[in-house]
């Protein structure tokens, strides 16, 4: 459902482009008066772009987002954000990763 919503969403988003430059004769070919709206997002142009490219993807990405966040080392599955409803800390990741035979060097203190 929600990959038909997000291709809504760039369907419209395409048209808001195709009303943004091509606005006037689309309205003069449907025999209507050009909407004031319009007329304000061609008298700033470059603003309108930036408005509906970012509102479009935002939109988009948020209807396709699916919280996955997976990382594997090799063919093992080291952490799964599915799994565990969270995303990983430092402390996670590390003894994920020691868990898969993965070992850390020790860095010296500096100070020391």
């Amino acid at each position: 459902m929600n990959q038909y919503l997000s291709n809504a969403a760039f369907a419209l988003q395409l048209a808001a482009f195709a009303m943004l430059f091509g606005g006037d004769a689309i309205c003069t070919a449907m025999k209507v008066p050009k909407p004031g709206f319009l007329s304000a997002m061609q008298e700033n142009r470059m603003m309108a772009v930036m408005g509906i490219w970012l509102v479009g993807n935002m939109l988009s990405a948020q209807l396709l987002n699916t919280g996955a966040f997976e990382i594997q080392h090799g063919d093992k599955l080291v952490w799964s954000s599915l799994e565990t409803k969270r995303l990983p800390t430092m402390v996670d990741l590390k003894r994920a990763f020691e868990q898969t035979g993965v070992e850390f060097i020790q860095l010296r203190d500096p100070d020391a």
